[in-house]
């Protein structure tokens, strides 16, 4: 009996011990997650953020913590962790260029740092600073608009073929990465988002498996310009960056 019993209470122990690793919320790689303002605009209208006009760049959507095996994304690992915006203070004229917020009415990008923070930083294993910087050297090394241009793919009007697009990425980071599409004028599907798989080191990765999104063979790059931003507030005008030509 009193084998049984010590065998019993080891039991209970060991489905104790092994119960926080079943639950336990872990991540395989980041999507790092690109948005084309132009196409923004086109489809839902926008305009210029309480600190001043953006980068007339892609802008950072997110970098996302994923699960490989499952391919959905891990959130929300710590309840109750906080955000602080003055960690980020050494950051902010590279966040409000390059991961601001352009919906309307006028606002700037701390609700969107601190959501990006609160669901995916903290499943990171990074601190605040590290996480966004870690985003924003990542942005900086993709070059995305850059990368197009040298193929001759410019934000025009024109169709492009999406996989001369793609093709095009490749090139530049050495892997392939997911497009995602939105309608545009014409009803015509236009180039929206970029998706690139990142392993936990930084190091660009193919991504092991696909979000399935819809688009034409052929894309529109819808241009940008400041002009296409409704200005619903006061700004700064320290702030303001002047418009830079995308021809």
């Amino acid at each position: 009996m009193a084998s049984s019993r010590i065998a019993a209470v080891l039991l209970l122990l060991g489905v104790l011990s092994a119960a926080p690793l079943a639950t336990a919320k872990t991540f395989d790689f980041f999507y790092l997650v690109f948005m084309w303002p132009g196409a923004y605009c086109a489809q839902s209208g926008c305009c210029v953020p309480t600190t001043g006009l953006p980068a007339d760049d892609f802008f950072l959507r997110g970098l996302w913590t994923y699960n490989a095996t499952t391919m959905e994304s891990v959130t929300k690992c710590k309840k109750n962790s906080p955000f602080y915006i003055n960690q980020l203070s050494g950051l902010r004229e590279e966040l409000n260029s390059y991961w601001t917020n352009i919906k309307c009415p006028s606002t700037d990008g701390k609700s969107t740092w601190k959501s990006t923070w609160k669901s995916y930083g903290v499943c990171s294993g990074m601190n605040e600073t590290d996480y966004f910087q870690f985003a924003l050297k990542l942005r900086a090394k993709v070059d995305l608009l850059s990368l197009l241009k040298k193929q001759g793919i410019y934000p025009d009007y024109n169709l492009y073929n999406a996989t001369d697009i793609q093709s095009a990425i490749v090139e530049g980071i050495g892997v392939t990465p997911e497009i995602r599409c939105s309608k545009g004028p014409f009803n015509k599907f236009q180039l929206y988002e970029v998706y690139i798989c990142v392993d936990k080191d930084g190091a660009f990765m193919e991504c092991p498996g696909s979000q399935g999104f819809t688009c034409s063979s052929s894309i529109l790059f819808h241009p940008f310009r400041y002009w296409m931003m409704n200005q619903t507030s006061t700004i700064d005008s320290n702030h303001i960056k002047m418009p830079i030509s995308m021809e």
